[in-house]
């Protein structure tokens, strides 16, 4: 060991210098510490919950379905903002007015998803005084916008915004529910369209004035040829809990309904119908019982599944799923 003092060589146990009696001075290893294992599980921990935090409000806040405005036809256009009951019924939002100005120009569809998996075409409105429905299918387009869903649906509120802007039942002096097998029809072209898009089921929403025919909140379907109808018809009826009405044969009791021109063609279809008072007017109770089962419709059709994990999570920022 060298001596600071005079530089002088000594034994390195030494505690004093021998030529000048400094103290020496031993050197001191520098104790080497390892990092905590703690210190390491704590940083992965972190990590990891840093990582499902970003996944998470992806999911959430980033992975919705893709949704559009397209146009059925260019005919059969209107003001539907016209019918009062129209205009302070349907919810105020931007998708609202966007389909409202579609609705000038032409058929407006509100179409959500991406087309792979189960496709739904829901359609109100064949009836111009048939307030309820269109309210309902507002309120339904408010509802799947901004939401994560599985395949499309595509939602139809007004198929004629000409007899709807008027309170009319029927367009131009027709009952588009009679001709949806003439084509050129708007409810012509809506079957053509569900056939064209894949569609795996089909809803057209009506009323039924008390003391009518039915007269009473029910879900009509037929059994032939399309059986996939009357299983439908009867699947909707366990979520909304509503009657079903169902015929033999399609196209026989309701000729050129767009019902009844699906089943023939085998597009399994349905025709949901609420009781009211009376046309012509927007009633709360009805409109939450058309919503249902829509609602309906688009759960047992797979658009929507409440057991699905990863459908509950993307949706859990909204209310109501």
């Amino acid at each position: 060991m060298k001596c600071e003092n005079c530089g002088s060589d000594n034994n390195e146990d030494a505690k004093f210098c021998k030529k000048c009696g400094s103290a020496l001075t031993q050197p001191v290893e520098a104790e080497r510490k390892g990092r905590s294992p703690w210190i390491i599980v704590l940083l992965v921990v972190v990590c990891l919950i840093l990582a499902l935090g970003c996944a998470y409000a992806y999911v959430v806040y980033y992975d919705v379905s893709h949704s559009e405005i397209l146009q059925l036809t260019g005919s059969n256009h209107g003001d539907v903002l016209k019918n009062s009951a129209i205009a302070s019924n349907i919810p105020d939002s931007e998708v609202s007015d966007e389909i409202v100005e579609a609705a000038k120009s032409g058929v407006p569809i509100y179409k959500i998803g991406d087309g792979d998996g189960p496709v739904t075409v829901i359609s109100a409105g064949v009836h111009g005084n048939q307030l309820v429905p269109s309210v309902a299918a507002m309120k339904l387009v408010n509802y799947l916008e901004g939401r994560k869903i599985k395949g499309t649906v595509y939602v139809i509120p007004f198929v004629s915004p000409k007899a709807i802007s008027a309170n009319s039942e029927l367009t131009d002096g027709v009952n588009l529910n009679q001709v949806a097998d003439d084509p050129g029809t708007v409810s012509n072209a809506v079957v053509e369209f569900a056939q064209n898009n894949g569609a795996t089921a089909l809803g057209d929403f009506h009323e039924t004035q008390v003391g009518r025919d039915p007269g009473f909140t029910t879900i009509m379907c037929s059994e032939y040829p399309t059986y996939g109808s009357f299983q439908l018809a009867n699947s909707m009826s366990g979520l909304s809990l509503d009657t079903t009405l169902t015929y033999t044969v399609a196209g026989i009791a309701y000729d050129g309904a767009i019902e009844d021109e699906c089943n023939l063609a085998g597009l399994p279809a349905v025709t949901p119908l609420v009781v009211v008072p009376s046309h012509g007017k927007v009633y709360d109770g009805a409109v939450t019982e058309s919503y249902n089962q829509m609602l309906a419709l688009l759960i047992v059709n797979g658009n929507l599944d409440y057991d699905d994990f990863y459908l509950r999570i993307a949706n859990s920022d909204i209310d109501g799923f």
